[in-house]
C-alpha cells in the first residue's frame, strides 16, 4: 500500500475480515500497524487462522448470528474502518449496512477488475457497491492519469498453489473448531487437483 493511501488509516482502529488465501492480510496488518491506532483480525476458519494465527478473533458462530456479532465487535472495539477482500462473500454481505449505521468506513479489495495485474482497493466497496462513475461519457472525457508502472513479480503461480493447498488443508483439519463455517466456494481438498494440473 502506498504511503498516501496508508495515511487514510492514520490513528484509526481497523478491523480486517476475510482476506485472500495466503499471507496478504498479515502483511497488510503489519503495514497498517505503522500508522493505525490498532489493527484487529477476525478468522472464520482454519485457513484464515493459519495465515493470521496471533492476536486474532476466532468467530465460531453461524452465518445467521454473524451480523449481531459483527455489530458488537464494531461497537466494543470502537472500529473506525473495516477492510475485507471481496464484499460479495456471504460473511461480508452484512458489513455495509451495519457499518453505515455505526458510521464505520468500509474498504474492499478485489482482484483487479479495473486494470489487469493490479488489485483494486476502494472505499465503500467494489463491484456493484463501487462508487466509480457508471456513465461511459465520464471516462471518454476524463484526463488519463499517470499510472504507476507494473512491477514484475516473477513466477507467482507456485505461491498461489502452495497457499491455496495450505489454506484448504487447514480449513478442513480445523473444521471441528469452526463447525458452522460455510465457505463462499466449495471447501474441499479436492480443489488442489485442478491447481496441480494447471
Amino acid at each position: 500500500m502506498n504511503a498516501e493511501l496508508l495515511e487514510a488509516f492514520s490513528g484509526k482502529r481497523v478491523l480486517l475480515l476475510q482476506g485472500p488465501m495466503g499471507p496478504f492480510f498479515a502483511r497488510l496488518a503489519s503495514q497498517l500497524g505503522t500508522v493505525a491506532e490498532q489493527v484487529f483480525k477476525v478468522n472464520f476458519n482454519g485457513g484464515d487462522w493459519l495465515f493470521y494465527p496471533r492476536r486474532s478473533i476466532q468467530y465460531r458462530g453461524t452465518l445467521a448470528d454473524w451480523p449481531g456479532e459483527l455489530e458488537r465487535l464494531l461497537r466494543d472495539l470502537r472500529i473506525d474502518a473495516v477492510i475485507l477482500f471481496g464484499d460479495c462473500r456471504p460473511i461480508h454481505v452484512p458489513v455495509h449496512g451495519i457499518a453505515e449505521k455505526l458510521g464505520t468506513e468500509v474498504w474492499a479489495f478485489e482482484e483487479g477488475y479495473v486494470r489487469p495485474n493490479f488489485v483494486t482497493f476502494e472505499a465503500h466497496g467494489v463491484n456493484n457497491r463501487s462508487r466509480l462513475p457508471r456513465d461511459a461519457a465520464f471516462y471518454r472525457q476524463a484526463v488519463q492519469p499517470a499510472l504507476p508502472p507494473e512491477r514484475e513479480v516473477g513466477k507467482a503461480f507456485r505461491y498461489a498453489v502452495a497457499w491455496s493447498t495450505q489454506y484448504y488443508a487447514a480449513a478442513l483439519i480445523c473444521g471441528f473448531s469452526f463447525r458452522s463455517y460455510k465457505h463462499h466456494r466449495r471447501l474441499s481438498i479436492l480443489e488442489v487437483i485442478p491447481w496441480l494440473i494447471s
